[in-house]
């Protein structure tokens, strides 16, 4: 993100030259952005290590928060995942062709497939969240001084919540 301006630089300029836009909500919402910016670069440069795309990483994720024996129905999946059920179905594909993943006939619906995490699936899906955390840790680290970061996880956690209810 080196080749970017500093968010405070962004915000500055918009106050100034842009009064009509410069609002709290406003300010929120660029800097969030900016995190997800900052968090997503790193988490698809770790990610390539282990040839996963972003969406694939989120549907074994997802699997993997799963009890045993870790399966959902591609719906669910894509519900999961905040994935189109096309796209859904591609990445599923793929996965399964890797031995990450196995699909298999729903006995509640003969119509659809359970998906399942495999054991190199979840092998596969803990190495990456590994090393994906590794780095949260350590771009949350130079929050340290300046927030507490449970304090501002729990901020998070109320605000999503309301807005997601």
């Amino acid at each position: 993100m080196a080749d970017r301006i500093p968010i405070q630089d962004l915000l500055a300029r918009i106050k100034t030259n842009w009064p009509a836009a410069d609002a709290p909500e406003t300010d929120i919402v660029f800097m969030i952005l900016r995190f997800q910016d900052l968090i997503r670069m790193n988490t698809e440069e770790v990610l390539g290590k282990f040839n996963l795309s972003h969406a694939s990483f989120e549907i074994l994720v997802a699997l993997r928060a799963q009890p045993n024996p870790r399966q959902l129905t591609p719906t669910e999946l894509y519900r999961s995942a905040l994935l189109s059920s096309g796209g859904t179905t591609k990445i599923l594909i793929q996965l399964e062709s890797r031995g990450l993943i196995e699909r298999a006939s729903n006995p509640m619906d003969g119509r659809s497939k359970i998906v399942c995490l495999t054991a190199s699936g979840e092998t596969l899906v803990e190495s990456a969240m590994t090393e994906v955390m590794t780095y949260d840790r350590e771009l949350f680290s130079k929050l340290d001084d300046v927030v507490d970061i449970t304090q501002l996880k729990n901020v998070l956690d109320v605000a999503l919540s309301a807005v997601e209810s």
